[in-house]
């Protein structure tokens, strides 16, 4: 699902449905962050 408007988590860039990444964690919640973040995250 993608809102018209959402900020990345961690550096509250603006997002849009093609730079969004998002992320589900162990409870279920959905989590939204830009490609940089995202990136840093999982490591890469």
């Amino acid at each position: 699902m993608y809102n018209d408007y959402l900020l990345c988590e961690i550096c509250r860039a603006e997002l849009t449905r093609f730079s969004q990444r998002q992320s589900i964690d162990s409870s279920g919640f959905v989590h939204s962050y830009c490609g940089k973040c995202y990136a840093k995250l999982n490591g890469r």
